[in-house]
């Protein structure tokens, strides 16, 4: 498993997961993203990398991504958790064992991982004090 491959696996994978105004492999500063292109989708690899030796030759490397999402909340007839949710919902369907991945109980990004799971609670923030919506989503790639 290249990291390449795992990470452009999962950036594929979840880009086609709801209708973003943007999506990047390059986090971008709030102020860099106007709410003309919100939801925003940016993958931020820079999350640990590990380690497991099954055998003395063959180590299983487990890589981790945020995927952090900005939302436009202003509208006052609609809160912003509507489409926090939407897209949250979206990422769950995304990543849950398709096809030949259902037998596996895993979801292996077309075979360019052993595995991808959601880790831990999101970070949710509906942007009803502000108008900025906000949910920060880990995510852990492990290799073969």
């Amino acid at each position: 498993m290249s990291r390449e491959a795992a990470f452009s696996a999962l950036f594929a994978a979840v880009s086609a997961a709801y209708p973003w105004g943007l999506a990047s492999r390059r986090v971008k500063l709030w102020s860099e993203v106007p709410a003309a292109l919100r939801p925003a989708f940016f993958q931020l690899e820079s999350g640990p990398e590990t380690y497991q030796w099954a055998s003395p030759a063959t180590p299983r490397r487990t890589f981790e991504a945020k995927l952090v999402l900005y939302f436009d909340a202003r509208d006052p007839a609609t809160p912003g958790a509507t489409a926090l949710n939407a897209a949250l919902d979206g990422i769950d369907a995304a990543l849950l064992p398709a096809g030949a991945d259902s037998a596996l109980g895993r979801q292996t990004l077309g075979g360019a991982v052993h595995d991808c799971k959601i880790t831990a609670v999101p970070v949710r923030d509906p942007g009803d004090l502000d108008g900025d919506g906000l949910a920060v989503v880990s995510v852990r790639l492990v290799g073969p």
